[in-house]
């Protein structure tokens, strides 16, 4: 398993190509504006073809080069139904932006434990709501490897002020859906350096704040 990070737009939103080496099949995990050239090129460098592009949920700064990316391959796009809206009509949650995003149709409608295969990878979906309605979460079990979209970050959480958005959702996500997997498990987010589950269940501040014992998390 190959995870090539691109780190683009004026949010400094990361998407990530994940290739699988012995197959030759990628997938796209995010599309950050002015970043589909370069997560193509690198995608025909290393002679791989790009089967699908998730999106973690349907924020404007990971949506924003969806529709470049399928201009430039044939990958299906792929959204959990409650996000959507989101994809379709950018423009439901933009009120000023200096650039125009196209809105597509999802190919892929996806929900809580369906798995998309990549090769010999297998990323399972889990749905976290508390960023947005839709926000997911996509894990490889056997690489012990999470991207964790706008749900957890290193050493925070996701913004919860935006509509769709709840606190207590985001933290029920994370407790009950995120801190059950192995500490080891690495964790690549939306926006910022990697981290691990074992790292964010010992020191993230948002699960000492509001009174977690650790040992039940």
């Amino acid at each position: 398993m190959i995870v090539k990070a691109f780190e683009s737009g004026p949010l400094l939103t990361i998407g990530y190509l994940v290739i699988d080496e012995k197959s030759g099949y990628a997938v796209v995990i995010d599309a950050p504006k002015d970043s589909a050239e370069e997560i193509v090129n690198e995608a025909k460098k290393r002679d791989c073809e790009i089967l699908c592009l998730i999106n973690t949920h349907g924020h404007w700064d990971h949506i924003a080069d969806d529709s470049e990316i399928v201009r430039l391959t044939a990958a299906k796009v792929a959204i959990h139904q409650k996000d959507v809206n989101l994809l379709e009509d950018p423009k439901s949650v933009i009120y000023e932006l200096p650039f125009r995003i196209e809105g597509i149709k999802p190919d892929i409608i996806l929900n809580d434990g369906d798995v998309i295969e990549v090769g010999e990878l297998r990323l399972r979906v889990i749905h976290t709501p508390g960023h947005t309605l839709g926000s997911i979460c996509l894990y490889e079990e056997n690489e012990k490897v999470l991207f964790s979209g706008d749900t957890l970050f290193a050493g925070t959480i996701g913004r919860t002020d935006l509509p769709g958005g709840s606190f207590e959702e985001i933290i029920k996500s994370i407790q009950e859906k995120l801190f059950v997997l192995e500490d080891d498990v690495v964790v690549y987010p939306g926006h910022g350096p990697s981290t691990t589950i074992g790292k964010e269940k010992q020191f993230n501040p948002f699960f000492n704040t509001i009174g977690l014992d650790r040992d039940e998390i």
